[in-house]
């Protein structure tokens, strides 16, 4: 049996591959995803309000809980580091392959045309948007696997990767697969600019909505407004339904005699030898549904207006109007989308207590779209101020009495507890589900040889944590910078990168690492020398005098020799040889 069924109402801090990869096969009815979309930038808004106290040290126990004391431990383990003066909500859409991509992973490649495609725009675009490519590939590969044979894949993008993405999920999921390319219409025209355009307005995103298979079913009907009902179904039943008479059921003589359509019915024949316009079974069913009844001495149908689909709808939506500055559901993300769009896809392509799937929930607008709409959920994204914002937005429903699991007092003030009301809850990444059964047989096979040299991330040699003690053990629990003792862990006492973090991996190893404290790696992050970082402790008074400022630049010095030394004993893979040169020059 699948696992998920007590994972509703979870949401997942984590990576959101090793989450995917630790789901049963075919054990989610929809997954609606809203990823990052390729655009080489960085992505800042600020967070609508900012954290409270309350907010904050939630945050802050919650990582505590789960080992993630800094960037760098957040890193180790998998997950974003959120800015901690909590008023910004922050992303980067920048791409590399040796950030995201594992090579082991590549080497699985099975599908020659998914590895083309990646290939076809790296030629084409650079290495950036392959980079990106190849990172989604990933996960819909692992997406297609969890989807029920009955379920459906709706993926948010716009133009700067659509194409790319489009032949990704025709790759993965099959051509014949495909089912529509919606057009979402966010806003109308372009931004003003005191120079001449040279294209026209980008105002729509495209939502990419693939089946798993012929199996997959869709209600592609948009409800009829409360005023529409009332003018389209002007009376009223006894019962309170309201309804309109749809008119006769004789059958018009053009279209020719029907036999055995001609019958009496309740005491009513046909006019004409065209007959009525129902069998005689069909009739009579309709007939005690309600559906048919005999008014003014004539057989009548009726139309409700609970039986009424809607109307059809097409695949350009413009009557979900993008997010506006007032709106309550706003949270401070840019990209952040409307949980009417959210809303709408999961009436249409699922049914009340299905199972929902969003793993890129920053914004949360999937999960409470489908606890509105009577639907399981899971959510997951690697941010863990994403626990944050689902915990705000579902504060904005309180017709869904919605409160968490891991509730204190304190925090009742913002967060009333109900009583007896579903609670939800919070993972990290070292509490993922575990699959009920082994895929191992469905593994991919490798097709190494036809794969271009691609330099892929780069794992260190040994965790952060096995660094931090490493250094401890040999020279104290010191700042390498100023040389203030600290004795309360890695919180207060963090590893900083020597020579700035390039994201590879390929600088995380102890040959680039120093201890500092709080204060010093403020002072240096990525700007700052350590000779430079030490001159500050001096000028704000952490080092007292010259000769103290001196001698902790030779134990400085002392010391990240010892690393490198003690690096280059560590047996290491070949892919780490090309290293050594730089180890030896990584402070000049």
């Amino acid at each position: 049996m699948p696992n998920t069924d007590a994972l509703n109402r979870t949401v997942f801090i984590s990576d959101n591959l090793p989450f995917l990869k630790s789901l049963d096969t075919e054990s989610v009815d929809l997954i609606i995803i809203d990823p990052p979309f390729g655009k080489k930038q960085t992505f800042e808004g600020q967070l609508k309000p900012p954290l409270t106290s309350a907010e904050r040290k939630r945050e802050t126990e919650l990582l505590n809980k789960w080992e993630v004391y800094d960037v760098n431990t957040a890193y180790d383990i998998g997950i974003e580091y959120p800015d901690q003066s909590g008023a910004t909500a922050l992303f980067k859409d920048i791409w590399q392959f040796e950030r995201i991509l594992e090579e082991d992973w590549y080497d699985r490649i099975n599908d020659t045309s998914v590895w083309w495609l990646i290939e076809s725009t790296r030629r084409t675009h650079g290495d950036s948007a392959a980079a990106y490519i190849a990172f989604m590939a990933q996960r819909i590969v692992e997406i297609r696997r969890v989807l029920k044979s009955t379920g459906s894949v709706y993926l948010h993008c716009d133009h700067s990767a659509n194409a790319y993405l489009r032949q990704l999920m025709d790759a993965v999921f099959g051509v014949r697969n495909f089912r529509n390319e919606i057009v979402w219409n966010r806003a109308w025209g372009g931004k003003g600019s005191q120079h001449s355009p040279k294209r026209y307005g980008a105002n729509h995103d495209t939502i990419l909505y693939y089946a798993k298979s012929n199996a997959a079913s869709v209600h592609p009907y948009q409800a009829l407004t409360d005023e529409e009902i009332k003018e389209r179904f002007p009376l009223v039943s006894p019962d309170g339904r309201r309804y309109h008479n749809r008119g006769e059921l004789y059958r018009r003589e053009s279209q020719g005699p029907r036999p055995n359509l001609c019958y009496e019915f309740r005491g009513f024949h046909p006019r004409g030898k065209a007959g009525w316009r129902l069998s005689r079974k069909r009739m009579e069913e309709e007939y005690q549904r309600g559906n048919v009844v005999i008014e003014d001495g004539a057989i009548i149908r009726r139309v409700f207006s609970d039986q009424h689909k809607g109307y059809p709808m097409g695949d350009v939506w413009t009557d979900i109007p993008f997010l506006v500055g007032s709106a309550n559901e706003i949270t401070g993300y840019p990209t952040q989308k409307p949980q009417a769009l959210a809303r709408r896809i999961i009436e249409a392509s699922s049914n009340p207590g299905d199972l929902v799937l969003d793993c890129f929930a920053g914004c949360a607008y999937v999960p409470v779209a489908a606890e509105q709409t009577g639907r399981r959920w899971i959510a997951c994204d690697m941010s863990p101020r994403a626990w944050t914002v689902v915990r705000r937005q579902f504060a904005k429903q309180p017709d869904l009495t919605m409160t968490a699991e891991s509730d204190e007092a304190e925090y009742d003030a913002a967060f009333p507890r109900f009583e007896g009301v579903s609670s939800l809850k919070v993972r990290g990444p070292n509490q993922l589900p575990e699959r009920s059964h082994d895929d191992a047989a469905t593994e991919r096979l490798p097709i190494r040889a036809k794969l271009p040299q691609i330099r892929f991330r780069q794992k260190p040699l040994e965790t952060s944590e096995a660094i931090w003690q490493a250094f401890v053990d040999a020279w104290g629990s010191e700042c390498w910078y100023c040389g203030v003792r600290d004795q309360r862990g890695r919180l207060y006492l963090q590893l900083d990168h020597i020579v700035p973090k390039k994201g590879d991996g390929s600088n995380d190893d102890c040959w680039n690492r120093a201890l500092a404290c709080i204060a010093c790696n403020s002072d240096k992050s990525n700007r700052l020398t350590p000779e430079q970082t030490i001159q500050k402790a001096l000028e704000s008074g952490r080092i007292e005098t010259e000769m103290q400022r001196a001698d902790i630049e030779r134990r400085f010095n002392e010391r990240h020799q010892w690393a490198i030394r003690r690096w280059k004993s560590l047996p290491k893979p070949k892919r780490f040889s090309a290293l050594e040169n730089h180890a030896d020059d990584a402070i000049e």
